[in-house]
């Protein structure tokens, strides 16, 4: 198994057992870049769909594809492939929903890093969620404190994360009444900061000062364009 390509996968990791012939397969799904290249070759006839499941396979296996056994039943590797596919973008309009379901469920907005995630985005937008999984445990933290120091300056109105209200895994098993609203904090983050992050700011501050005219002196403005 290749180490270097399950680090690189990001959690992007499958594994489809057939237990008739007690084997495994690991692998990942296509990168939506990856997942419409194949489907243009199959759709425009390029690659039949036998050879197009191969070479998924061979893609995203976590192992070497050449290694296999040739005692292996003929087609396994292209019907894990066609699954690859399927998952990747070929499924139906219900798996997709139960499919975003699922994320939701994994990626919950009221925790602590997804507040932290936010607050990080919001004051450094050049990062990519890539970046910051990349990072370590100390370098996030650093991170998260600068964007904190950061939105605070934008905004002193801003208030940073009560650490005190930080639930412990004991805790979070206990009923409590003073948890944090980590949802509405992070759309508080992006109240705080404003538009003064976004590239259209002066747009936006156009629009307000527009806005306090009255009807009287926006019919001239209107009558002048």
């Amino acid at each position: 198994m290749d180490i270097d390509k399950i680090i690189e996968a990001n959690g992007n990791i499958y594994r489809t057992h057939f237990p008739d012939l007690d084997v495994s397969f690991s692998y990942r799904l296509l990168s939506l870049k990856e997942y419409k290249v194949f489907r243009s070759l199959r759709d425009g006839g390029v690659l039949n769909s036998y050879v197009l499941a191969e070479q998924i396979f061979s893609r995203c296996y976590f192992g070497n594809s050449a290694m296999l056994s040739d005692e292996l039943p003929a087609g396994i590797t292209a019907s894990v492939g066609s699954l690859i596919m399927y998952l990747s973008g070929d499924c139906d309009q219900e798996t997709l929903v139960q499919d975003l379901h699922d994320a939701r469920i994994l990626h919950p907005a009221d925790t602590v890093f997804e507040y932290m995630r936010s607050a990080i985005i919001t004051a450094f937008p050049t990062y990519q969620l890539e970046d910051l999984e990349c990072l370590s445990r100390t370098q996030y933290l650093r991170l998260f404190t600068i964007a904190e120091n950061i939105i605070s300056k934008q905004n002193p109105d801003y208030e940073r994360l009560d650490l005190s209200k930080i639930q412990n895994a004991e805790d979070s098993q206990r009923p409590q009444n003073q948890n944090i609203d980590f949802a509405r904090e992070n759309a508080a983050i992006q109240k705080a900061v404003g538009y003064w992050n976004s590239e259209d700011a002066e747009k936006t501050y156009r629009a307000e000062e527009k806005a306090k005219l009255s009807r009287q002196q926006l019919r001239k403005l209107d009558a002048r364009g």
